[in-house]
């Protein structure tokens, strides 16, 4: 049975009315709807859930516990996230929609045993009816004409509260929260899965029904729509066509046309999550050049793979990489782009910092992007205990097998097509 909501007068002395002494509700900035801080959510709140909705409350249940460590840590009361990667983590992929300025963006507002949604009265209405419904979350509104200042200003007002952006006397928890965001939960893992397959899915029909003379931006928009399709915001594409792959590093997309070989890549976000792939196809046999190169890029992508376990760093595995590429015209080509990065909340997170190398831990979501001549192979996987679990393995296309000692790696091939 669900609890009465309090009214205004009965709400707890720890939080700060809306009407500040004044009964006039006319003037009100902002709306609370709060609940005892008796009441117990994860009892109480989940019984009749649908299976998914469960699993996703008891994932942000464990996120409150932590968020509550922390705030025991650092002497806090309460903690404000207002950046979009910290409210997509806690929420467990909040979908925020439409047109909406930094300073419009729904927060989260929690002080380790209860939370609250941080939201306008434009996108409050939506996010509970579609995003959080049976998740927990109480609503602190504001209208939108006041703006969000006002709200986050009544909010801290005489407490110490710990926040993700710069606000005078605050502690930042950004750095505390890294260590939390970096690993995918069993329940994200789940979620990444699902998103690798589609974004796969997407590129790989675009690959095998792409015609020749088609122009990069033709394909890019197939891509695009492909993507859409299956509920992935396109983050990234990049489109190279020919000898474009050979030349650019990040190749974007233009007007020129397909004439032999085309790569695609696709970064797509979902549920707060990012994943990025990329894949060959070639109208009849690659040249031996590019033969070559794929041939190479293939074992050095298994290598990258293999070193994907808790310890070992982005530097250690191009160490171990480029030891297939001495004393070949290739030698020096790790100097044009970076070969890895952190992805998962991100697109694209560097982890050398200050010039250290960050150690990989398990859960760690990786894009691995290995680039010789004309040849890429771009995949995004999961550090693992013993090696890496795959998030964009080959669905419909072919694939190479490395035995690397005692371990068999797929790497995708070139696609060849009449």
């Amino acid at each position: 049975m669900t609890e009465p909501v309090p009214a205004p007068s009965d709400l707890d002395d720890d939080e700060t009315s809306i009407f500040s002494g004044s009964e006039d509700t006319g003037s009100q900035t902002s709306v609370y709807l709060e609940l005892p801080e008796s009441f117990d959510h994860s009892s109480r709140l989940t019984d009749g859930l649908d299976p998914t909705v469960a699993k996703r409350r008891a994932d942000i249940d464990a996120k409150q516990i932590k968020v509550a460590q922390l705030l025991e840590e650092m002497e806090c009361e309460g903690v404000v996230l207002l950046m979009p990667a910290h409210v997509a983590w806690f929420t467990g992929g909040m979908n925020v929609r439409g047109l909406i300025a930094d300073g419009e963006r729904p927060g989260i507002y929690t002080n380790g045993r209860q939370r609250w949604l941080l939201a306008s009265n434009i996108d409050a209405p939506r996010l509970f009816d579609e995003e959080l419904d049976g998740l927990g979350f109480q609503l602190k509104e504001w209208q939108w004409s006041i703006g969000r200042a006002v709200l986050l200003g009544e909010l801290v007002a005489g407490k110490r509260f710990a926040t993700d952006r710069p606000f005078p006397n605050m502690p930042l928890v950004n750095d505390r929260l890294r260590l939390e965001l970096r690993p995918l939960t069993d329940y994200e893992q789940a979620l990444y899965h699902g998103l690798g397959r589609a974004v796969v899915h997407a590129v790989e029909a675009t690959a095998r029904s792409l015609e020749r003379g088609e122009s990069e931006r033709e394909i890019a928009g197939h891509l695009a729509h492909r993507l859409y399709r299956h509920g992935v915001e396109a983050t990234a594409i990049s489109i190279a066509a020919d000898e474009r792959a050979r030349r650019f590093r990040r190749a974007g997309f233009t007007e020129t046309p397909v004439e032999t070989t085309c790569y695609l890549q696709a970064t797509g976000c979902r549920d707060g999550l990012y994943v990025t792939v990329g894949r060959t196809v070639c109208f009849g046999p690659p040249n031996d050049k590019l033969r070559q190169e794929f041939d190479l890029a293939a074992k050095m992508a298994a290598i990258f793979r293999a070193m994907s376990v808790p310890g070992e760093t982005v530097g250690s595995a191009t160490e171990a990489a480029r030891k297939l590429v001495i004393d070949t015209p290739h030698e020096y080509e790790w100097r044009f782009s970076q070969p890895g990065y952190g992805a998962g909340r991100f697109p694209v997170e560097e982890l050398r910092k200050a010039g250290q190398d960050e150690k990989f831990a398990l859960g760690w979501p990786l894009v691995w992007q290995t680039k010789i001549g004309q040849a890429a192979i771009v995949d995004t996987v999961i550090v693992d205990q013993y090696s890496s679990m795959p998030a964009t393995p080959p669905e419909v296309w072919p694939f190479k097998r490395v035995k690397l000692r005692e371990q068999y790696i797929d790497v995708p091939d070139i696609l060849m097509r009449e």
